[in-house]
This record gives C-alpha cells, sequence and structure tokens, in this order.
C-alpha cells in the first residue's frame, strides 16, 4: 500500500512540475519550485529559473496586447481583473488563485494577439 501511495504522489509532483515554466523572448525557461514556507511569504511561490536565479511569483502577471480589443474576453476566459494599466496595450492582470499565475501567462503566451505575457516576478536585489 506504501507503494502505491509513493508511485501516485511522485506521478503528481512530475505532473504538476510540467506546468513549472514560462516564455521569455518565444522560448521556454524552466522553473524549479522552491519551498516557499521557508522563504517565510505564503502569498508568494519562489522558483530557481535555469540560471540558477531565485524569483518569485504571486498572483499578478504582465501582458502586453498587439492590439487590446480582446482584453476583456481573456479576463473572463481566465478570470482575471486589470490590476493597472502600465503602458497602452500594456497590462498588470491579477488572477484568482496564484497557483494559476504560471498557467494563464503560458497560454496567454501562445495566442496570436499577445506580445508577450509573463509573471510579474519578484527579485533579490544584489548588493555591490
Amino acid at each position: 500500500m506504501k507503494i502505491i501511495t509513493i508511485f501516485f504522489l511522485l506521478l503528481a509532483s512530475f505532473v504538476h512540475a510540467s506546468d513549472n515554466y514560462y516564455y521569455q523572448n518565444n522560448k521556454q525557461i524552466k522553473l524549479t519550485p522552491v519551498n516557499s514556507i521557508l522563504r517565510g511569504n505564503t502569498n508568494i511561490d519562489y522558483y530557481v529559473n535555469d540560471k540558477k536565479i531565485l524569483i518569485g511569483v504571486s498572483d499578478k502577471l504582465i501582458v502586453k496586447f498587439y492590439e487590446s480589443s480582446n482584453l476583456q474576453k481573456y479576463l473572463l476566459e481566465f478570470n482575471a481583473t486589470v490590476e493597472k494599466v502600465l503602458d497602452v496595450n500594456l497590462y498588470l492582470l491579477k488572477v484568482k488563485d496564484k497557483k494559476s499565475t504560471l498557467d494563464v501567462t503560458n497560454k496567454l503566451s501562445e495566442k496570436e494577439d499577445i506580445e508577450y505575457a509573463h509573471p510579474d516576478f519578484l527579485k533579490t536585489i544584489k548588493q555591490r
């Protein structure tokens, strides 16, 4: 029984791990999850990117449209709201569940009318 439980836990972790990426310049950037509890902020999920840089992902994402005519459609589709208008056709959006941030940004990145979409990353500042 323990072996079956362990198998399903491993299977679930592999399925969830496949969603840990984002697009940058039309290239997939892999992310490795870091235990958020150790970082002390439960509103942020922490990851290490392929360059070993620690980044945080919350419930906010940045989306640049070629034309924002489909903004309302995508807000409804992904259950998101406009947090702030950053520039022409550039928006800071907020999703209802931070666990869906990567999934939503990846799906938006694949849309033809979206120039780019990525989480509103939180990065640590290095002092010189």
